[in-house]
């Protein structure tokens, strides 16, 4: 579902997206990189407090990754 997800983002299918990456989540509900991937897909649709939520947890789950930082901050 995340290989799904990220090719609805390229197609910039965000709300597609997001359904792939929520999917994504309850398969692999660790890996940061989904939450960072569906907060900027969030972010696209303005949807900032989704994005910011996502962005928290993704930090939380990998603090190391500066991507998640880069989200947070996008959503604020």
């Amino acid at each position: 579902n995340k290989e799904y997800g990220n090719a609805a983002f390229k197609n910039k299918e965000y709300i597609k997206a997001i359904d792939y990456y929520s999917s994504a989540i309850k398969e692999s509900p660790s890996d940061h990189t989904i939450f960072g991937n569906r907060a900027a897909a969030f972010q696209n649709i303005r949807e900032y407090e989704n994005a910011l939520e996502d962005a928290e947890e993704c930090i939380k789950l990998n603090p190391e990754w500066a991507k998640g930082y880069l989200r947070k901050g996008m959503a604020l």
